[in-house]
């Protein structure tokens, strides 16, 4: 499709008389035709168009109804014909009366389009920019995060309904790629087996054990077919990649034998459960359990809030799974190509780790939340210790001192330190009273080469001004 720059900057005559006299001047929508003009234009989507084609409907005006139908959560179809038939809209858009509207697919294709160039954030980003010039988004201040789920629009699999599944969607993906091949090289009666979806609510632990095995069995085996005579066009499939990786985390093939995996090849970050949303992940925080990801939204924290409003200033999608300190190190990129870093991040205790602090501080931010709880054993906790790890001083509360030190390097590159104090524990008046600890070793304390941050924090949670 070829890019027709055409949307109007000025709002057209028949659609200003009639809205100014029947819209009331705090109407959002007519705030927004009456000064937010051109909050995007034609032109800042030019790249994600052909130079040729039949004309594209105007994605500044397709990107003003996306936000329109968020406002109002409403879908495609709806949010067509309210282009069509409401003034408040046509006056925000700057369309005429008679304007007669525009397919409600065109607003998919349009999110695609988004997707499929990597322009998800090109709206929020004229929206933020359009707010910034009007002096409402001051440098620095403060600024809160926090994260929620976002569910994925699928169906809970088993372990077996993931894999034949998995199957039934590469089959049908190579037949549509190339029927010719598909009909020569797949046996019927294999392709038979993976028709229709398959559930395992009948079988036996038995009988589905069996029919994991013989579903992995036929993955390998057009696997292998692919890999040897499937044409280049074939193999290079998304469905087809997505069972690789699939039959990866499930099986493992020692000599031939197909075995289903005890253990998931790979840690849960990775793990795909549906083939029709391959970025889903399964997730649990706390009581809530979901498939999808997780959204960390951050806004400004107004002074005033009677007189000012908040406003986001980031939206970050991440794994389900991952932890929320794991998203800062983007959030704060994303913040400070937008020249919005805050001088203080309100955060919950997810966020919170002596790590988390020191790189925020580094770039002059101060992460303030509480910390999660001390991990340690019940009886004394790592906070009863004096202890400054960094010096290779620690303190138990018997008085006792560490026989020796050892420090270790995680692969991730994190220092830890560990205070062994050996058997002098033995002799201790604590030992075996389930104060400390009752290993005839010794207690052995490990600490993070950002514990004394970490520690200050707990210390300060206590105070009335935290």
């Amino acid at each position: 499709m070829t890019l027709r720059i055409r949307m109007n900057t000025e709002i057209p005559e028949d659609t200003a008389t009639l809205g100014r006299k029947l819209l009331k001047e705090n109407n959002r929508y007519r705030v927004i035709g009456d000064h937010l003009p051109e909050i995007v234009r034609d032109e800042d989507f030019a790249d994600i168009y052909a130079s040729t084609g039949r004309d594209a409907v105007s994605p500044a005006l397709l990107s003003m109804v996306t936000i329109f139908q968020f406002l109002e959560d409403v879908p495609d179809r709806e949010a067509a014909e309210m282009v069509v038939m409401r003034l408040d809209w046509k006056y925000a858009l700057h369309l005429p009366l008679d304007y007669a509207g525009f397919h409600p697919t065109d607003l998919c294709y349009f999110r695609r389009r988004l997707v499929e160039n990597e322009k998800e954030a090109l709206v929020f980003d004229r929206v933020l920019k359009k707010v910034k010039a009007l002096g409402f988004l001051k440098k620095k201040g403060k600024q809160r995060t926090d994260s929620t789920h976002v569910l994925a629009v699928v169906q809970k699999l088993s372990r077996l309904e993931l894999v034949t599944e998995t199957m039934r969607v590469a089959l049908r993906a190579i037949q549509g790629a190339d029927e010719s091949w598909y009909q020569q090289a797949i046996p019927a009666s294999f392709a038979e087996v993976y028709v229709e979806t398959r559930r395992d609510y009948r079988l036996s632990d038995a009988e589905r054990q069996v029919a994991l095995r013989q579903t992995g069995a036929d993955g390998f085996w057009l696997l292998d077919l692919l890999d040897r005579d499937g044409p280049l066009g074939i193999q290079t499939l998304a469905e087809v990649e997505t069972l690789r990786t699939v039959w990866e985390q499930q099986y493992e093939r020692v000599e031939g034998q197909v075995t289903v995996r005890k253990t998931m090849g790979v840690n849960c970050k990775e793990l795909i459960v549906s083939p029709h949303e391959t970025e889903a992940r399964s997730a649990k925080k706390r009581d809530k359990s979901w498939i999808g990801s997780k959204v960390h939204v951050t806004e400004t924290i107004s002074e005033d809030p009677e007189a000012e409003p908040n406003f986001i200033t980031d939206v970050t999608t991440d794994l389900a799974p991952a932890g929320d300190t794991e998203a800062l190190g983007t959030i704060r990129q994303n913040l400070r190509a937008r020249d919005l870093l805050p001088e203080q991040q309100i955060v919950d205790e997810g966020y919170i780790s002596g790590q988390a602090i020191t790189e925020s501080r580094a770039e002059g931010v101060e992460l303030t939340g509480p910390a999660r709880p001390d991990p340690s054993p019940e009886g004394f906790r790592l906070a009863d210790f004096q202890a400054d790890p960094e010096k290779g001083q620690a303190t138990c509360p018997a008085g006792h001192q560490p026989e020796r030190w050892s420090e270790h390097t995680t692969p991730e590159g994190q220092r830890t330190m560990k205070a062994h104090f050996g058997s002098q524990c033995t002799g201790c008046p604590f030992f075996g009273e389930g104060k400390c600890t009752q290993s005839a070793k010794g207690r052995t304390l490990s600490f993070s080469e950002h514990y004394t941050v970490l520690a200050a924090r707990r210390l300060e949670e206590k105070s009335e001004a935290f």
